[in-house]
């Protein structure tokens, strides 16, 4: 519903320029005759993003796709009921961040902000396992890689063009629902067009830094991949989905970026990325710690539990699960969904290591006895 409701939502925020510019001055609103063009140009850039919205919420329409659940029917009084309940200001945030986020995953202009994180990930885990794509032709059975918090999948696609077997895990629906519509949906390159910042009215240079387009993606999806079969998205939350004893030691590494921050209590994550990896197998992590659920207390109604460790205590805990440190433990600059023609922008110094699972017993959340090899004949 936040999606379907995006035009309506970002037309009150037009509004609300046109009504701020009408209580100006004559004098005033004569310095800024060029307004009323903005405002028109902002409105037709709405309607193309709502748009795109709309090609992404047909590729899941009922009368396309079978078994699509109630709360997706299109005007079923289940959907309706939802949609009026639950769809607030949170919601929208989400749709407006999905935006900047296909900016960052799936254009040219992304390009050097993903170079500055998932670069990084890209070439160490290619140094972890080389010539994958190589032994993958000759019929070996790939490395199997876990990503989560997967987002729009961008990284994960990059980690399976290496010829590695890769699976990310996703919790936010908006967040599925896009990188779903673009992995699978995809016919040509820059086959949309969408406007990421309109809604961005704070330190803007020009107002056509903030109208200006977007076209995504840079690529196609498909044609990156070596092998059918190599990546697959599983939703859901990491500590439900991954502590089932089916996923115990079967990866042989866990890629994190951006994502440690984001739990309830750190050392769950921690706990659930060492166990699903086999004796041997390797966590890259690259990430800040800006805990998301630090301040929930400000915006829920009961307050969410949130344990924010300091970057010490974390590898201190990792280093007692039986993890131990794997090359160079650096501190690196990566931006996050940042504007290049923008007065401000988001850059995180972020912790980059590696680790490895030591083969000994499990010794952290009572996880239990010391692990076999990994069943490489799944899927």
């Amino acid at each position: 519903h936040a999606l379907r409701k995006y035009g309506e939502h970002l037309g009150w925020d037009i509004l609300r320029w046109e009504d701020n510019f009408g209580k100006l001055s004559d004098e005033h609103q004569a310095l800024l005759s060029h307004l009323p063009a903005k405002f028109e140009a902002a409105k037709e850039a709405a309607e193309v993003n709502e748009a795109f919205f709309e090609d992404l919420l047909s590729a899941f329409d009922p009368k396309q796709v079978e078994d699509v659940p109630p709360h997706f029917r299109r005007g079923s009084e289940f959907a309706d009921m939802l949609g009026n309940q639950s769809c607030g200001q949170q919601d929208v945030e989400k749709v407006r961040y999905v935006l900047k986020n296909l900016m960052r995953d799936w254009s040219a202009e992304g390009a050097a902000e993903r170079a500055e994180s998932f670069g990084r990930i890209v070439d160490r885990v290619r140094e972890l396992f080389p010539n994958s794509a190589e032994r993958l032709r000759a019929g070996h059975i790939p490395p199997r890689v876990l990503v989560p918090g997967a987002g729009l999948g961008r990284l994960c696609l990059e980690l399976s063009s290496l010829g590695l077997e890769v699976q990310g895990n996703e919790w936010s629906y908006c967040m599925l629902l896009a990188s779903s519509f673009v992995l699978n949906h995809t016919e040509n390159a820059e086959q949309w067009s969408i406007h990421p910042w309109l809604q961005c009215s704070s330190n803007v240079r020009d107002d056509n830094d903030q109208l200006r387009a977007c076209a995504i993606p840079d690529v196609i999806p498909a044609s990156l991949i070596p092998a059918p079969g190599l990546m697959s998205m599983c939703a859901g939350d990491f500590i439900e989905v991954y502590s089932c004893p089916e996923h115990v030691g079967i990866w042989d590494c866990v890629v994190t970026c951006f994502f440690i921050d984001t739990a309830h209590n750190p050392i769950d994550y921690l706990t659930v990325i060492h166990r699903c990896l086999r004796p041997g197998g390797r966590w890259v992590n690259l990430g800040p710690l800006l805990y998301h659920w630090a301040d929930s207390h400000t915006y829920l109604p009961s307050q969410e539990l949130s344990v924010e460790l300091s970057l010490k205590d974390i590898k201190r805990i990792a280093l007692g699960m039986g993890f131990s440190l794997d090359g160079d433990d650096e501190m690196v600059d990566a931006g996050y969904t940042g504007n290049c023609h923008s007065m401000m922008r988001t850059v995180f110094t972020c912790s980059f290591f590696t680790m490895v699972k030591e083969a000994r017993a499990e010794v952290a959340g009572g996880v239990g006895a010391a692990e076999g090899p990994p069943d490489k004949g799944g899927g």
